[in-house]
C-alpha cells in the first residue's frame, strides 16, 4: 500500500472519530422537566397498596402501572417481593384484592413450557414492563436548543 492511500485512510478514520465525538456531546435539550431526563423531577407515591387509584392503561393490552410504592421491593434472581401479594391475588379486605398475575406469565412462549407454581423466567422481572405511577412535575421543554 502506498503512502497516499495510508494517509487517506488515516484522514478518513480521524474525521469519522471527530464527527462521532462531536455528535454525541451535542446538547439536545436545555429545558426543564421530563424531556431533560434530569433526576428528581418526578416523585412517586409512597402510599401502601390499596391507598392510591389506578391510572387508566395507555392502550388496551398495555401492562398496568404499579399504583403503590415499590422503592423497598427486592427483585433479583432469588427474590421477587411482588409475588408475595400478586401470585394468588391476596385479599387484604373486601375493598382491596391484589391483582392476580395472569396465566400468560406462567407460560414461556419461546419454549412452549408452562409452569403452575411460579412465574416463568422471562416474566420474573416485573419492573421490566410494569412501571410505578409517577406524580409528574409538568415543566416541559421551552423550545430552545
Amino acid at each position: 500500500m502506498n503512502n497516499s492511500k495510508i494517509k487517506l485512510i488515516l484522514l478518513l478514520t480521524v474525521a469519522s472519530i471527530m464527527l462521532t465525538c462531536s455528535a454525541s456531546s451535542r446538547v439536545v435539550f436545555k429545558g426543564e422537566g421530563l424531556v431533560t431526563g434530569e433526576p428528581g423531577m418526578n416523585s412517586y407515591p409512597e402510599e401502601e397498596p390499596g391507598e392510591t387509584a389506578l391510572i387508566e392503561r395507555a392502550y388496551e393490552i398495555a401492562p398496568p402501572s404499579v399504583p403503590h410504592a415499590i422503592s423497598d421491593f427486592t427483585i433479583d434472581r432469588t427474590t421477587n417481593d411482588c409475588l408475595e401479594c400478586h401470585l394468588d391475588g391476596e385479599e387484604f379486605d373486601e375493598d382491596h384484592i391484589a391483582t392476580k398475575i395472569p396465566p400468560s406469565h406462567f407460560t414461556n412462549e419461546y419454549r412452549q413450557e408452562s409452569v403452575e407454581e411460579s412465574v416463568t423466567g422471562i416474566r420474573y422481572n416485573c419492573t421490566q414492563c410494569h412501571v410505578q405511577q409517577a406524580i409528574v412535575d409538568f415543566k416541559f421543554w421551552n423550545g430552545s436548543l
